[in-house]
């Protein structure tokens, strides 16, 4: 069985917002994933919307704008390796005692606490405050 890797939501919002300094690892990790096998990758349902909030945020789009929403969506949901894991009422009740464990905001105790629930044992990303969870960071 293949280990299940967290895709971080930063990988997102630094490929579609072809970021200058991390754009290409991020695009390296997109191109992985679209080889991958399924679920060798995972991510949360909330990446989606949160990509769509940062990347609008940096590009001057909205949640209106049907076009930039579809191509968010698409470029994201046609990721063959990806799997998208929705957030669960036990997600939400987790990530708060893990904001308390180990100091992480809400929305990363979120994540973390999707990447736990599936058994991914590495997170991509280059979020720091990973390195202090279970999950080797890996970017």
């Amino acid at each position: 069985m293949v280990a299940t890797k967290y895709l971080d939501v930063n990988i997102f919002v630094y490929w579609l917002g072809k970021h200058p300094k991390f754009g290409e690892t991020a695009y390296k990790w997109i191109k992985k994933v679209e080889n991958a096998f399924r679920r060798e990758y995972v991510t949360s349902s909330l990446t989606i919307y949160e990509t769509l909030i940062i990347v609008g945020g940096l590009t001057g789009k909205n949640l209106r704008d049907k076009g930039f929403v579809e191509e968010v969506i698409t470029a994201i949901m046609s990721l063959r390796g990806l799997i998208i894991e929705p957030l669960t009422s036990g997600d939400v009740s987790q990530a708060f005692r893990l904001m308390k464990e180990y100091g992480f905001d809400y929305e990363d105790s979120l994540h973390l606490a999707v990447a736990l629930r599936v058994g991914a044992k590495e997170i991509v990303s280059n979020d720091e405050d990973f390195d202090g969870s279970p999950l080797r960071r890996i970017f």
